[in-house]
């Protein structure tokens, strides 16, 4: 009966590269799922960054109607209203500015968390994309390490072994210095956004 089996059943070498095929799988699968979680990650902060800066730019366009207004107190003040009319036109101004001030540092706040949640998205992305890179590669080396089984061919393990090591070595750069350098120089942005966003309406 052991001379019907097939020659790559009792072959112990085969049997180690199968090992290696499934516990490849596993790991390919792992990458897949960290590929998935960074996409998620990258549309949850881009909706929220795209929230932010709508609020943000919402708050500004209340805070300009506000000093449209106070500039026109102002002239009301210059003229001669009666001391009632500028109590009532003094309170109305102190009022303003107060929510104008409030507008101030509630922006600030708002374009600093905008801006935190964009950088985390294109993070993300980047992240995502070299666990699509590794991902490719560990299915390459799935296919090269499966030719061995069928054409027994060494070759083609050794080929399946050193992509799997680049995909690895991509995995691991996703993980844990997948940083993109675009978020990195795009501190400065936020500032230049915080200046124009008045002059917008």
């Amino acid at each position: 009966m052991s001379g019907s089996l097939p020659h790559h059943a009792e072959n112990p070498e085969q049997k180690r590269i199968g090992i290696f095929i499934s516990v490849l799988a596993v790991v390919m699968a792992i990458v897949s799922a960290l590929a998935h979680q960074q996409a998620n990650q990258m549309i949850v902060k881009e909706v929220k960054a795209s929230n932010g800066y709508a609020w943000y730019q919402a708050k500004r366009q209340r805070s300009y109607a506000n000093e449209l207004e106070l500039k026109r107190i102002e002239f009301e003040l210059a003229g001669t209203p009666t001391d009632a009319q500028r109590k009532i036109i003094e309170e109305q101004k102190s009022k303003l500015a107060a929510k104008n001030a409030e507008y101030e540092t509630e922006n600030k706040d708002i374009l600093v968390i905008a801006e935190a949640d964009r950088t985390a998205a294109e993070t993300a992305a980047h992240k995502h994309h070299w666990f699509e890179f590794s991902e490719i590669c560990l299915h390459i080396a799935v296919v090269l390490c499966s030719l061995v089984l069928l054409t027994e061919v060494k070759v083609f393990f050794q080929l399946g072994v050193g992509v799997t090591v680049i995909g690895l070595c991509l995995a691991a750069y996703a993980h844990f210095g997948g940083h993109s350098h675009s978020a990195e120089h795009d501190v400065q942005p936020a500032a230049s956004t915080q200046h124009s966003a008045p002059s917008a309406h």
